[in-house]
């Protein structure tokens, strides 16, 4: 919830009773304060500064409904203070009414434009409209004018945090804790960022600070619960959890957290009835959602299908709803996709400029849609000591925005490029990889993102001896799967929240793929997840050949290997298991929503050699 400003002092013409509710609220007295406000409004029932700081005292009480029409009196009595309308603008967003806070605190603004208070609560109010990059402007503008502000500066990182952008959070939350190094949530906040862009470690040790600071709080607990489940520390995880509970029973992190531990250590029933206890009403959208993805995945386990099916159904659903994912723009990947598959023609493949080969190995790009077993390649391959994976990076998107500086200059430039201009795109291909590495990679490079198949094209420009591993898996699992996961919202995960939509991406991906295939010299290693799963040993060893590197054992040993690993996939969980077959022909358990949207799978379920 947004502060309220501190009271402005009364005028020296008003000390008493006025200047001594004024010294009471500052203290935190506010029953004592309200009732000298109220002295004050019976001589004088517009005093305008006395009806603006009782409002505020009663926003403070938490009674933002008769806070409300109070402040409302004071700026009909004096609309000039900026004081007035910030209050107003938290009081409404209290009343979650963030459109009618914007139009408050906008007119605050425009009264004193350098209102720090103004600014971070008028961040809350884009936030809570859906519009966070605006958010983040507003939150940093107030930072600017007051580089002390450590609630501002939580709410840029945070911000940030939703969009993606887990480094610029890190370093707001570092800049609040150096000015506040006991701030809990801070601290929390932080490791959340962390645990985002994988650097566990150091997440663990920001939640137990955070605990330390405040053990009270259950959401500290329930964060670091989180944490252990994600590394594979189920009873440490689930005592975490419960730990919260015993805090706040109605933490949403914590019985999810708890849950997913009792899931995996096989305990479903007992994880189902603690889903079915709880109350998630009053919980925002996001959670609610995680908890239904949950609740989907134990049914699911259970063999309940047709409940399972419904709790993901209402998941996803709920996800759409986030302020994030309403401003996606869901014709991006399609759009996208249709003008590479109308500009890949054979002819105008043939009219490429010419480029010598670079020298030296080339990467090796793993691709795919997503849950079609890359993870699980991924983590065979890491354990080969001459291969070294770079897990789901944005290297090749790099490149592609540096190719396209211009609107249509992507895919349109690929055919002119000069051999100076493809050795600047592959620096900076290479500098990226050693940005996320830390150096350059310790062998070859595996690099593993499974929509980089949709600019295939590109990455053949680039490097024309480069290698593909295409990893597929029977077209109605893999759509399945997406639809069963809890994505962050993006502009290709927006697509995962009905089986519908999720069929139509794939096929478009999938179709692209073909397309390729079929106008560029590809050099490619099919795997199949069904062959993987009843064959690791065979499957790697003509997946090793492909590439051109000798077996070596430690690729069977992927489970413990994975285990030392932060993987950022849903398949977190599964790469540190023994290799089992459960996830195969998993959508046939799902076949009446699956009837509709068969014929659009249908081509590459008999492209790829699969069957109905």
């Amino acid at each position: 919830m947004p502060m309220p400003p501190p009271p402005a002092k009364a005028s020296p013409a008003r000390r008493d009773p006025l200047t001594e509710a004024v010294r009471l609220h500052q203290r935190g007295r506010l029953a004592k304060a309200a009732a000298l406000y109220k002295e004050v409004l019976r001589r004088r029932p517009d005093h305008a500064d006395a009806l603006h700081l009782l409002g505020l005292v009663v926003h403070q009480q938490g009674d933002h409904a008769r806070a409300e029409p109070l402040i409302r009196r004071a700026l009909a009595a004096d609309s000039r203070p900026a004081a007035f309308h910030n209050s107003l603008g938290a009081v409404l967003l209290a009343l979650k009414r963030p459109a009618d806070a914007h139009a408050a605190l906008e007119a605050a603004l425009e009264r004193n434009p350098v209102y720090a208070e103004a600014l971070n609560n008028l961040g809350i109010a884009l936030v809570d409209l859906g519009r966070p990059s605006e958010a983040v402007a507003s939150f940093r503008r107030a930072v600017d004018v007051r580089p002390t502000y450590v609630e501002a500066l939580i709410n840029l990182g945070r911000t940030a945090a939703s969009l993606g952008r887990n480094a610029a959070a890190v370093g707001r939350f570092e800049e609040a804790l150096a000015l506040r190094p006991d701030h809990a949530k801070a601290r929390r906040y932080l490791g959340d960022a962390l645990g985002s862009l994988g650097r566990r470690g150091e997440a663990e040790a920001a939640y137990r600070q955070a605990i330390a600071d405040d053990g009270r709080d259950a959401e500290n607990h329930a964060a670091l619960a989180s944490l252990l489940e994600r590394t594979n520390r189920l009873d440490e995880g689930l005592e975490r959890a419960e730990a919260a509970l015993t805090r706040d029973a109605a933490n949403l992190r914590a019985v999810a957290a708890a849950a997913r531990c009792e899931r995996r250590l096989g305990r479903c029933d007992a994880a189902l009835r603690r889903l079915d206890a709880f109350d998630a009403h009053g919980a925002g959208d996001d959670a609610r959602s995680h908890l239904l993805f949950e609740k989907g995945a134990l049914l699911d386990r259970l063999g309940d299908y047709d409940r399972a099916y419904d709790a993901y159904a209402e998941a996803n659903a709920l996800a759409l709803e986030n302020p994030v994912a309403r401003q996606i723009d869901r014709d991006l990947y399609p759009a996208r996709i249709q003008r590479l598959r109308e500009r890949f023609t054979p002819e105008w493949v043939a009219g490429w400029r010419a480029d010598p080969d670079p020298d030296g190995p080339q990467p090796c790009f793993l691709v795919g849609f997503p849950r079609s077993g890359t993870t699980l390649l991924d983590q065979c391959l890491d354990a080969h000591p001459r291969l070294q994976t770079m897990e789901e990076k944005d290297c090749v998107d790099v490149v592609r925005h540096k190719l396209d500086a211009k609107p249509g200059d992507y895919p349109d430039a690929l055919a002119g490029l000069s051999g100076e201009r493809l050795a600047d795109l592959r620096a900076t291909y290479d500098r990226e990889v050693a940005r996320h590495l830390g150096g350059a990679p310790a062998g070859v490079l595996v690099d593993k993102m499974p929509l980089n198949a949709i600019d295939a094209g590109l990455i053949h420009r680039l490097f024309p001896r480069a290698p593909f591993i295409l990893a597929l898996r029977h077209p109605c699992d893999v759509v399945l799967s997406a639809f069963m996961q809890a994505f962050q919202p993006n502009a290709a995960m927006i697509h995962f929240a009905s089986l519908e939509s999720t069929a139509r991406f794939y096929a478009a991906v999938m179709d692209l793929w073909l397309h390729y295939r079929a106008v560029l010299p590809l050099d490619v290693v099919t795997v199949r997840y069904e062959d993987l799963t009843q064959d690791l040993a065979g499957e790697m060893r003509r997946l090793l050949t492909g590439i051109g590197l000798p077996w070596d054992d430690a690729v069977l040993g992927y489970a413990e290997h994975a285990a030392g690993r932060a993987i950022a996939t849903p398949s977190y969980h599964q790469v540190v298991q023994p290799i089992y077959r459960r996830s195969v022909d998993r959508w046939w358990n799902y076949r009446r929503p699956f009837e509709p949207i068969l014929p659009i799978l249908s081509p590459y379920i008999e492209a790829f050699g699969y069957e109905t």
